[in-house]
């Protein structure tokens, strides 16, 4: 069986080889597909860089794994004058493939499905964020008028789906129902979690003494993640306690920067590339003693189960699924810099919460390991690759 996948994630290719590069979507990512199907071909966006200009440091090409460069629908203007060149680009690997699988939301992923319709090939959805938040929060006018059509698209979409896999437990399954068959069960990929983690935390909270790490881990691109409200939250209380603040993430931290010294905090904060996931941010992780992720829109973020697995006390707002992971007293209102702040300040002073909340989220994250997941997800994908060869044999 050959498959398909359609986001629009943008790939970096290095120029004049068959090498592909993305920190997230790599070579690891399409193995849980492999498992279940012989190939995949990946439609999505492409950025052509050289060794020099190159941001992706995990390889995303590999065996049996081929990639189709479609170009962004993600203005108004290529949504009408791309569209057609796209259909075109997913008709092309739907002739040589058996079924697909779309990522959502996103642009490609409705019209992709649309197609797959349209010729008889069965597909399948993961819905991995809200499409509202994601518009809504973007930070100009055009994505708030958009807002309302794209979640529209995307619930049509959804809803007929005869597979949908969803990465939280009970969030996104209410905005974007299904009739099809469904699974829970989130993208993270953390390896085996020794319980020396949870002990290795203990000896770093004991001898801290003094100035508290906090740390998010985010793009700086946009304002998804709400690092303003976590300078804002920070400025709040630092004549309260002494912390320092480290923001690591892909894009410009100049706007970033430039809040921090408005705010009186910028000799507190420090700001970092992106690294790979894995071991770079483990250790990153490791050294730090609370995690906050103050997001406008997630759907299940990877980046706090992943502090979560390091066995650090987290903080978090009332989006997406964070709700299911996180104590309910670490939990805060998007946008609300003053409960943020009455969350950290409570949090800091108490080291009996602060080691009770790492006990419990160490434990929430063993549900999340690889050996878990990847059993669930590959039972699941194989219920769909037994629903596609079905499919084919009736067409």
């Amino acid at each position: 069986m050959k498959l398909t996948f359609a986001y629009d994630v943008v790939i970096e290719h290095l120029e004049g080889t068959e090498q592909y590069f993305h920190n997230y979507f790599d070579y690891t990512v399409w193995q849980r597909y492999l498992s279940v199907f012989d190939t995949i071909e990946v439609i999505s966006r492409q950025k052509e860089v050289d060794s020099g200009s190159r941001q992706n440091l995990k390889v995303s090409s590999g065996p049996e794994v081929t990639f189709l460069k479609a170009p962004s629908l993600s203005d108004p203007v290529s949504m009408i004058t791309k569209r057609k060149e796209v259909i075109e680009i997913i008709k092309k690997s739907l002739s040589t493939t058996d079924a697909m699988i779309v990522r959502l939301p996103s642009e490609i992923g409705p019209l992709a499905v649309e197609v797959a319709k349209s010729i008889g090939k069965p597909y399948a959805v993961e819905v991995v964020g809200h499409a509202w938040d994601a518009l809504w929060n973007y930070g100009n006018w055009q994505g708030k008028v958009y807002a309302p059509i794209m979640t529209w698209k995307m619930k049509k979409t959804v809803k007929n789906a005869p597979f949908a896999l969803y990465v939280t437990r009970e969030f996104l399954q209410k905005h974007y129902p299904t009739k099809g068959r469904t699974i829970n069960c989130s993208n993270v990929e953390l390896p085996s979690l020794p319980k020396s983690i949870l002990e290795d935390r203990k000896v770093v909270m004991d001898g801290n003494n003094g100035t508290i790490k906090i740390g998010l881990i985010g793009s700086m691109v946009s304002k998804y993640k709400g690092i303003d409200i976590a300078l804002q939250a920070l400025h709040l209380i630092k004549d309260e306690i002494s912390f320092e603040f480290r923001v690591i993430g892909e894009g410009n931290p100049t706007e970033w920067d430039e809040l921090s010294r408005n705010l009186g905090i910028r000799n507190k904060v420090k700001f970092y590339s992106p690294v790979p996931s894995g071991e770079p941010i483990f250790k990153w992780l490791d050294d730090l003693d609370l995690y906050i992720q103050p997001s406008f829109q997630e759907g299940l973020p990877r980046a706090l189960i992943e502090a979560m697995s390091r066995a650090l006390p987290a903080i978090g707002s009332d989006v997406g699924g964070i709700p299911e992971l996180l104590s309910p007293d670490c939990v805060f209102k998007a946008g609300n810099a003053e409960e943020l702040a009455s969350i950290l300040l409570r949090m800091v002073r108490d080291r009996q919460k602060r080691e009770k909340e790492s006990e419990k989220n160490f434990k929430t994250a063993l549900e999340y390991t690889n050996l878990i997941l990847n059993e669930r997800r590959t039972t699941f994908w194989g219920e769909f690759s037994q629903f596609a060869e079905s499919f084919k044999k009736v067409m």
